[in-house]
């Protein structure tokens, strides 16, 4: 969203309009060269991308997603509105499982939007397009080869375009529906190391008895802070909330979705579809097994197969099948007797999750993390981080085919103890730590998540278009240096080392975008410069005793959306102007001590900004251009309960 003075206008508000003025009398002379047109048209490819794209603008775009261009009207929603109100009374037990049964598969349908149809027939056509092509033989007519590779590479623009629009597709879908709290990571300061006194305690026989496991774990916290922080929650045990238990299991079904067909893979294999298929992976088995090296096999096929994903993506292909054919999923249904017979059969589900549903929940967010790890492990998201893992697994193997399969096995079943009496303790005693101890996020430490990847995105294409607008007025500012004879007032230096001073300083703190919302009950604007965010109020200029605050993004530390949504109206719209809240935590002059002080609040500062329009693509504008390590976090308590209400 822009600022309210200027609609239309997809440049930066105020810090940089003045910034024009500043230099538009020096570049009259230049506004014709061809230089200064191809700046102009990156410039405002910058802005668009900045504005307009689902990456920084999700809200608007998933809206035009899930709405459709058949939406229905107001009118409609009303009559739909008072006939589901009159089925209730007649029918009201049948309506409620319906209501139920829709929800869940609605929000299922909207959970990944940028695996839409259109999208991907449009990205098969156009590869299928770029085959045919590249399959056409050379001809020895010059024009016939030039119009051929005018050809080859106008369809590789399109492909490069299609691949842009379904990563930020992507982007808006984590961002928008699986990030509402985020922490950052640089900020958090290392768990101040207690005194001797602390690690001390009096046994039974009234004997002092030093604690040298706890002192131990102190002191790995404290020297291994700087890589670990990302992975140390903010919960001493993560509270139980059942949307937040739904998008989790939301994102473990779009995660899942190679692991479904691996398993239907297997599933053909020991059913002997194929014997001659069957048949060969059973003389492997074999040989593997008599010769003992099927961990040396499963740790080869790992560097194999993300090595030819490499090499030789399969995405397409993947995308292709999955277009032509239909799996049929079954569930398997779960034992709840006892349940059933202490609660009634239709009572159970509630002490369930009020038993299991922290439990539950953890593990099902850690698996979908595990998941999305692997997935991008694979599909080589990081680079750098891939070669890394598969560094660890190049050693595994290396290990199981040269070592004695004695020796390997010891080191096998060692490394499984080590997991069950040291990792699993840790873990279940202290649940902030467990990612610490997980034997699964060692070999993919670094790999991102989806949350993490959208992050990096974002910031990337932010430091693309921060480039983008520098350099147009950097090129400006040149011309101003050259011609001074534009300025009226160049008697001596002092004017001119000013308006230089003056332009650096713009440069520094442009305002890039600015949003409308309230501050302590106050109208005002929330704006987002390239050094830091604040708030300007609307009756600034008639009241002196405003509110207001001005912060660099290093005086950030957590960021989360809010929303109370009204049970009356949201049946009939999907608006939800006035009700999205943005909170920002920043870093106060005392500063914190702890990690468990910063999730209390102490010594920070809080700010709550309130009916803000575009709230989702502030949150993201803010992610990409604070350049800040950032953490995904869930939810709390008190934030989870307000949402429903």
């Amino acid at each position: 969203m822009i600022s309210p003075k200027t609609p239309h206008d997809p440049s930066p508000p105020r810090k940089l309009r003045a910034f024009k003025n500043v230099i538009k009398p020096k570049t009259t002379k230049k506004e014709s060269s061809h230089s200064e047109d191809g700046e102009e048209t990156v410039y405002q490819d910058a802005m668009e991308e900045i504005n307009n794209s689902p990456a920084f603008n999700p809200a608007e775009f998933l809206s035009r997603v899930q709405t459709g261009p058949e939406s229905s009207g107001f009118s409609d929603k009303i009559i739909a509105a008072l006939q589901e109100t009159g089925a209730i009374f007649i029918h009201p037990k049948s309506v409620l499982k319906s209501q139920a049964t829709r929800k869940t598969a609605g929000n299922l349908a909207k959970s990944h939007p940028y695996m839409s149809r259109k999208v991907d027939l449009d990205f098969l056509e156009a590869h299928e397009d770029l085959q045919r092509v590249l399959d056409l033989k050379d001809s020895a007519d010059d024009k016939e080869m030039m119009e051929r590779r005018e050809h080859i590479d106008q369809r590789q623009n399109q492909l490069n375009e299609l691949e842009i629009t379904k990563q930020n597709m992507r982007v808006a879908w984590v961002t928008a529906r699986h990030v509402q709290r985020v922490r950052v990571v640089d900020a958090i300061p290392p768990p101040p190391f207690p005194e001797d006194s602390f690690f001390e305690e009096r046994d039974d026989c009234g004997a002092i008895e030093f604690k040298w496991g706890r002192w131990i774990g102190y002191k790995l916290l404290t020297n291994s802070h700087n890589f670990t922080a990302q992975y140390v929650d903010d919960f001493e045990e993560l509270p139980f909330d059942f949307d937040t238990l739904r998008r989790h299991l939301e994102r473990l079904i779009v995660v899942s979705a190679p692991l479904q067909t691996f398993l239907s893979q297997v599933r053909s294999i020991y059913r002997w579809e194929d014997p001659a298929r069957t048949g060969r992976w059973m003389a492997l088995y074999i040989f593997l097994w008599y010769f003992e090296h099927i961990m040396t096999f499963f740790y080869g096929y790992i560097i194999y197969a993300t090595v030819m994903n490499y090499f030789y993506p399969t995405s397409v292909e993947e995308l292709r099948k999955a277009i032509e054919r239909s799996i049929n999923r079954s569930s398997t249904a779960f034992k709840v007797g006892e349940l059933m017979d202490k609660h009634g059969a239709d009572n159970w589900l509630g002490p369930l999750l009020d038993e299991l549903g922290p439990f539950i929940q953890v593990q099902v967010a850690d698996l979908a993390n595990l998941l999305e790890c692997v997935s991008n492990f694979l599909h080589w998201s990081d680079p750098y981080i891939t070669i890394c893992s598969l560094c660890l697994f190049g050693a595994l193997f290396l290990l199981t085919a040269f070592a004695d399969s004695r020796f390997t096995m010891k080191v096998f079943w060692f490394i499984v103890g080590n997991i069950f009496f040291v990792c699993w303790p840790i873990s279940s005693l202290y649940p902030r730590y467990r990612l610490l101890v997980s034997p699964f996020k060692w070999a993919l430490w670094d790999v991102p998540t989806h949350a993490e990847w959208a992050f990096k995105y974002l910031q990337e294409r932010a430091g693309s278009a921060r480039q983008a607008i520098i350099s147009k007025f950097e090129d400006a500012e040149h011309v101003c240096e050259e011609s001074p004879r534009n300025f009226p007032n160049t008697n001596n230096g002092d004017d001119a080392g000013e308006s230089a001073e003056e332009i650096l300083k713009l440069q520094r703190d442009m305002d890039i975008l600015s949003f409308d919302c309230t501050y302590l009950n106050n109208p005002g604007s929330f704006i987002i410069s390239f050094s830091g965010v604040r708030f300007e109020s609307q009756v600034s200029k008639i009241h002196h005793s405003y509110q207001r605050f001005d912060k660099s993004f290093n005086d950030l530390l957590e960021m989360s959306k809010q929303q109370k949504r009204s049970s009356i109206l949201s049946p009939l719209s999907t608006v939800t102007a006035g009700t999205d809240k943005l909170e920002l935590i920043f870093r106060s002059k005392e500063g914190g001590a702890g990690m468990q002080a910063m999730s209390e609040k102490e010594c920070a500062e809080v700010v709550l900004l309130e009916n803000m329009r575009g709230r989702d693509k502030a949150f993201n504008a803010v992610v990409g251009f604070s350049g800040l390590r950032w953490q995904c976090l869930q939810r709390k308590p008190d934030r989870a309960k307000n949402t429903e209400t």
